[in-house]
């Protein structure tokens, strides 16, 4: 899944109309309707507030007067098609005296959002794993060498070294094949497991 790091905002003008849209990180249908409210307030004078948002547990659009399936549900499926999360689409439109069609109205909409999605900072989900690693103080050098892998390590020193480990999950296998090399007896434990956007 793929999250936005920041809000965006972009204008595009298509016959004369001003499509308007903002992009925001949300975490639930809470925040989306309190920002999609003061929107509202904000552009009280537009023609349309189109909006569209994934969350964890909730999906939602909204054409907002524009002909049924011309606006909040193109703004949806951009969203879909590049796997967000945690994510409104608002786009606010002004009229400009020139009748788009529906056709023309979801291509306005539907570009909008793209675009919009260009100019913003993509995190990924990526799955973490963490995990410990006790060896003897000889090994210990062996491994400082070679943790070129690992997203954070914290060691501690007793009459051996354990070492906590963070990483991607996708490069645990690898990072396993540093055993091989590993002189003396050691113990593996993982810790746990969870997502996280980087």
């Amino acid at each position: 899944m793929n999250a936005i790091k920041d809000t965006v905002v972009n204008e595009i003008i298509i016959e004369k109309s001003r499509f308007i849209t903002y992009l925001f990180h949300v975490e639930d249908a809470i925040k989306a309707k309190e920002i999609i409210t003061d929107l509202n307030k904000k552009y009280a004078d537009a023609t349309h507030v189109v909006y569209a948002f994934i969350t964890e547990n909730d999906v939602r659009s909204n054409d907002n007067g524009e002909p049924k399936g011309t606006a909040g549900m193109p703004t949806l499926e951009v969203l879909r098609k590049e796997n967000m999360i945690n994510v409104l689409a608002v786009t606010i439109r002004y009229f400009g005296g020139i009748k788009l069609g529906a056709g023309g109205l979801v291509r306005a909409y539907t570009k909008g959002v793209s675009e919009s999605l260009k100019l913003a900072t993509i995190t990924h989900e990526e799955e973490i794993v963490e995990f410990n690693i006790t060896t003897t103080y000889k090994d210990s050098f062996y491994l400082d060498k070679n943790l070129s892998l690992s997203r954070e390590t914290k060691k501690t020193f007793d009459d051996k070294v354990t070492y906590n480990i963070i990483l991607l999950k996708k490069d645990l296998e690898k990072f396993k094949e540093l055993f091989i090399g590993l002189k003396d007896e050691y113990v593996f434990n993982i810790t746990r497991e969870r997502k996280e956007f980087i």
